[in-house]
């Protein structure tokens, strides 16, 4: 999950682990927000650790992974109640900004909450609390079956194929298209690409895997454009995007915001 790419994360002992290793081989994430001082979370925190242990195998919720985001008032409160009565997961740092960001994303209005998405950042629910109360450990199963496929962007390396002049004008153009999606993704002016614009006729069409590209995002050919359906998730479109980004030299990647006209 991108908010969550290149931080550390901390366990019961207080050791920070890279959240890149402690989540490689995960498909979903359990966000936990909870607290010491709350009387509901301490109640709820050893249904949730218990049915956390009963479902580490694989195909049983073992690829679902509960990450805590504490309200605690001090650090000695987080780890003291991370060793009390929670299961053997990891938490966001005492104090650290990302438990606010996710709060915030998450319109977390109270506690004990528990949100679950996909390693992708899709979600998957919104109240996990009430389904581990009603389910138990079968919760994380259902979570693990409900994860979303993982999003192959290997096509985006066929631009290599192109001289490096034609490779640098076809991912600055794709670059914009995709970013132009993420920044409205309603706008259907932005899921459109005019097969007849200049700049696409000249500088992307004839670029070995720029179609290819556009067609795994899930643009689909209507007459003389490519259409991108409404369907097609925003998160998709920003993984395509991450990927054609990476081929960008890093003072190139502060690109221009921008839409072409027709």
């Amino acid at each position: 999950m991108d908010i969550l790419q290149g931080k550390e994360l901390v366990n019961k002992s207080g050791n920070k682990i890279l959240a890149n290793h402690a989540l490689k081989d995960k498909t979903v994430i359990a966000f936990y927000f909870s607290a010491h001082w709350c009387p509901p979370c301490r109640q709820f925190t050893p249904l949730l650790a218990r049915a956390y242990a009963a479902s580490r195998t694989k195909g049983q919720g073992g690829n679902v992974e509960v990450i805590f985001v504490s309200s605690d008032r001090t650090e000695s409160d987080l780890q003291s109640y991370m060793k009390e009565s929670h299961g053997d997961w990891l938490a966001i740092p005492f104090d650290d900004p990302v438990a606010q960001t996710l709060s915030s994303k998450f319109g977390v209005r109270g506690i004990p909450a528990l949100k679950i998405v996909g390693i992708d950042g899709s979600e998957i629910s919104a109240d996990g609390r009430e389904e581990v109360m009603s389910l138990g450990p079968a919760a994380f199963a259902q979570w693990e079956k409900l994860a979303p496929a993982c999003i192959d962007v290997s096509t985006v390396k066929l631009l290599n194929d192109n001289p490096e002049s034609v490779r640098k004008e076809a991912v600055d153009i794709l670059v914009k298209l995709l970013s132009n999606v993420v920044r409205d993704p309603n706008n259907i002016k932005y899921r459109q690409v005019k097969l007849s614009n200049k700049k696409i006729e000249e500088n992307l069409l004839p670029a070995t895997g720029a179609f290819e590209i556009l067609f795994s995002v899930g643009f689909e050919e209507d007459d003389d454009k490519l259409i991108l359906p409404l369907a097609v998730s925003v998160s998709k479109v920003e993984k395509f995007l991450d990927a054609v980004q990476s081929l960008q030299p890093e003072v190139e990647q502060a690109f221009l915001q921008t839409s072409f006209k027709d």
